[in-house]
């Protein structure tokens, strides 16, 4: 049956896996099995309908790959959105982000996906939680309990000079004090052989410092606890947008996609920072996959939008083989994404959204069913136990130092 067009509906698509590939070229003259996730969802929509239909492979007719369009330096649109406003095509064959300029330039079919803001990055290290001795404190940390037990120590030893008048040599005195001092904090009483009569400063500064050294004590045993049983985990760099924002500002990271084109920010101040780090930081561009895998293997992280229903974490597993992860920003917007029809038709759109309606429920189905993709797997979901000989790594020198200083 003839189209309302009275001519086959020109649908644009360029190979995108797993959303058109294969033999998607041949539809609907010859039959393709597994022409692509939204691909097999037009051609049931157009066999409801009964309509004629072409396939425009808008790599070879129009050069036009990888692009679904944005707003140009002149006011028009590039890629699809180019083609859909130019009436080179009816159709989109591949669903795209809702935007209010492409609204004004397209007519969309109801939302088909939910997409949200993610970021591709090189597989990080895991937390290595083997110095668990040192690692329980932070350098800052550990430099105050230093500066305490001088300071206490300190304290003593002037108490013990000019108040108590002990007559023993000073050094003595003084290695007495801060000896005293560090065997409290170890909750181990070093006896002091110049010590006198105690006065009641001293023995209040004492208690104070009891006190303090139990919850820093039970504090300490409590991490280091936690470090030696916690599972294996990985040091993600960062989780959402404000933290990516502040390594590109830093310089520690870039973005890098198929075209220069900018990140969308999910505030007004994270707009603002992207034009300025954009300055200085540009994104690094490649034409294809190869080359952008290798580009996120030095530090790229590659930006992009993804369906929601395929991330249920936020951090997730992109490529084993590739070695890529998948970080989904839950602070970023949550869009909808859809087919669109030129501009010149909107009757022909309304017509499709029937269709439509009756193929929605089992659009899940047809991707997660026919294999064209995957639910990803959360990064880290096992545990994995691993023995260590204590002879041969770090934790048998920290456990021997550990031991000398009590």
């Amino acid at each position: 049956m003839p189209s309302p067009l009275g001519r086959p509906i020109r649908v644009g698509v360029f190979e995108h896996n797993p959303d058109a590939f294969n033999c998607f070229r041949l539809l609907p003259r010859r039959n393709c099995p597994k022409p692509g996730a939204e691909v097999e969802i037009i051609k049931i929509a157009m066999e409801l309908l009964d309509w004629e239909w072409e396939i425009v492979d808008t790599e070879v007719e129009f050069g036009v790959v990888n692009d679904f369009g944005g707003l140009t330096s002149d006011g028009n649109f590039s890629g699809i959105m180019g083609l859909l406003a130019r009436d080179q095509i009816d159709m989109s064959g591949l669903s795209m982000r809702i935007t209010p300029e492409r609204m004004q330039a397209a007519h969309f079919t109801f939302p088909t996906r939910y997409f949200q803001q993610v970021y591709i990055i090189n597989d990080p290290p895991e937390n290595d939680f083997r110095n668990f001795i040192f690692a329980t404190f932070t350098t800052q940390v550990w430099l105050m309990l230093l500066v305490t037990i001088l300071g206490v120590a300190m304290l003593r030893f002037v108490i013990a000079i000019l108040i108590e008048q002990r007559t023993s040599p000073s050094t003595n005195i003084l290695t007495g004090s801060i000896l005293e001092t560090y065997g409290l904090m170890l909750k181990q009483r070093v006896i002091d052989p110049t010590a006198g009569s105690a006065m009641d400063f001293a023995q209040v500064l004492e208690a104070v410092l009891i006190a303090a050294m139990l919850v820093v004590s039970q504090y300490y045993v409590s991490s280091m606890n936690s470090k030696l049983t916690a599972p294996p985990t990985s040091a993600i760099p960062f989780l959402h947008q404000d933290e990516l924002l502040t390594l590109l500002e830093q310089k520690k990271r870039y973005l890098t996609y198929y075209a220069d084109i900018e990140l969308e920010g999910c505030s007004e101040k994270n707009v603002e920072r992207i034009k300025k780090v954009m300055k200085y930081n540009p994104v690094v561009t490649h034409e294809n996959e190869n080359d952008l895998v290798a580009e996120i293997k030095r530090g790229g992280v590659f930006y992009s939008v993804y369906d929601i229903e395929f991330l249920p974490q936020a951090v997730s597993v992109w490529d084993r083989n590739q070695g890529l992860t998948v970080i989904r920003d839950t602070t970023g917007i949550v869009s909808y994404a859809a087919f669109a029809f030129s501009s010149d038709n909107r009757g022909l759109r309304t017509l499709f959204n029937r269709a439509l309606l009756e193929v929605l429920p089992g659009i899940p189905q047809i991707t997660l069913g026919h294999d064209y993709a995957h639910k990803k797997e959360a990064l880290d979901t096992t545990v994995q136990v691993t023995i260590h000989c204590p002879e041969k790594t770090a934790e048998a020198t920290e456990l021997h130092i550990f031991a000398i200083l009590g």
